[in-house]
């Protein structure tokens, strides 16, 4: 695939051009993580997890929070003290 040009508009936006886009899949609403290289900007598809692995991951928290005997009230207090110091 030969490299392909765009350029940004003046609202920061950058077409990426439809050749890329059809042999990548890429459909609009694709999230893309940005990551700042040097004088290098690159873009990242962010895919969604397996359903499968985000259900295994909240068994375990649920675990670890009945073993470490939290309850609910206790787990907003100790995220309100993280987000605003209180």
């Amino acid at each position: 695939m030969e490299p392909a040009t765009t350029t940004m508009s003046s609202r920061g936006q950058v077409v990426i051009p439809g050749e890329v886009r059809k042999r990548l899949r890429l459909e609009p609403g694709t999230p893309f993580i940005v990551i700042a290289r040097g004088d290098t900007v690159v873009l990242h598809r962010l895919k969604e997890p397996p359903w499968k692995e985000f259900d295994e991951l909240t068994k375990q928290a649920q675990k670890q929070g009945h073993y470490l005997d939290l309850t609910m009230v206790a787990l907003r207090k100790s995220i309100n003290k993280m987000r605003y110091g209180r």
